[in-house]
């Protein structure tokens, strides 16, 4: 009988066994925080994240974004990974803004379903479940409405209100708090989302043109504990500025032609009509077109009209280069039925 050494067939597939690591469990529910200078916060922030999402019977990850820190919160978020093996971290390199921050944390989920938060402690965690569970009933993402703020009135508040009320009549959108970080998304739609500027505000917008379909859900919302708010009047301004760009993506990111074709087909009717009030006031008044400046003014419209059509074209051209040149689609799939496993066709 030959004995069989360790480097023998019989024996390599044993050795092999032992050295093969079961494979990682998938992910069902990613969080997404964003922080910035939340040092005071953020340790009881993770916490109580812990116990929520530990209760809940999906596996879970929490990645914590921070933007460019620099009060503490970043060695403290490593010290915070090296001790629980479902926190995640991504550190930018300076500060770049809350946007930048989801979209960052949307890239890097790995959950079926993503859910976002602040990280000041004035969303509450145990929202969350009851979120999902709204979001289990068929719906695409479930909005959190701060029904009842506990910031300041004249600061937060009141500013806040009028926000909303515009942008929801300007886009048509029905979510009353568009402001509210709190919110639970299938996968599927944050990976379709990219967020720029400002534009974490208008994401259940952006969500809504995508056809999503949303629910809202009263969420509690606590006053601030430490540390200060990032938020001010002079984001106002930068509100209503992204506000246009929405209203446009909303209605025109397809056709860029209608709009300034329209805009520009409209300066030369008008150029028209100058130009025959012009010719009357010669043929009747006896007034000569040097000494008329509505002549001015009808070559002038005339020159936008043809600018404005001009820059609908090109944008169409562009428009066309976005989606072709990557793939991309100009349309947003739910589902399929009745494929079977035919991948290439989707």
């Amino acid at each position: 009988m030959i004995a069989e050494g360790p480097g023998s067939a019989s024996a390599a597939p044993a050795a092999g066994l032992r050295s093969v690591a079961a494979p990682p469990a998938p992910v069902g529910l990613s969080v997404v925080v964003p922080v910035y200078n939340e040092v005071e916060n953020l340790e009881a922030l993770v916490e109580e994240l812990g116990a929520v999402l530990s209760a809940q019977p999906r596996t879970f990850e929490v990645i914590l974004v921070d933007d460019g820190s620099t009060d503490g919160t970043t060695p403290m978020i490593r010290k915070m990974i090296a001790e629980r093996p479902w926190l995640r971290a991504i550190f930018f390199r300076r500060n770049f803004g809350q946007t930048a921050a989801f979209d960052a944390g949307f890239r890097a989920a790995a959950g079926d379903v993503v859910a976002s938060m602040d990280g000041d402690l004035q969303n509450d965690p145990r929202d969350i479940p009851a979120m999902i569970a709204r979001l289990d009933e068929g719906f695409d993402m479930v909005a959190g409405w701060r029904r009842k703020r506990s910031d300041a009135m004249i600061l937060r508040k009141i500013p806040s209100r009028i926000a909303n009320w515009i942008i929801r009549k300007a886009t048509g959108t029905r979510i009353h708090d568009l402001g509210c970080s709190l919110r639970v998304y299938r996968r599927e739609v944050t990976q379709e989302l990219r967020l720029y500027g400002e534009m974490h505000r208008f994401i259940s917008v952006l969500a809504d043109t995508m056809g999503a379909q949303i629910a809202e859900v009263e969420v509690n919302h606590r006053p601030r504990r430490a540390g200060s708010s990032k938020y001010g009047l002079r984001r106002t301004i930068k509100v209503m500025l992204d506000l246009v760009t929405v209203m446009f993506m909303r209605r025109y990111q397809t056709k860029p032609i209608y709009v300034f074709g329209g805009l520009g087909i409209g300066m030369m009717f008008l150029s028209v009509f100058i130009a025959a009030a012009v010719l009357w006031e010669k043929l009747h008044d006896g007034v000569w077109v040097h000494r008329n400046p509505l002549f001015i003014l009808a070559v002038l419209a005339a020159l936008i009209g043809v600018q404005l059509l001009a820059t609908g074209i090109v944008a169409e051209l562009i428009i066309r280069t976005y989606y072709e040149s990557q793939g991309k689609r100009a349309y947003s799939i739910r589902s399929h039925a009745g494929f079977g496993d035919d991948e290439a066709r989707r």
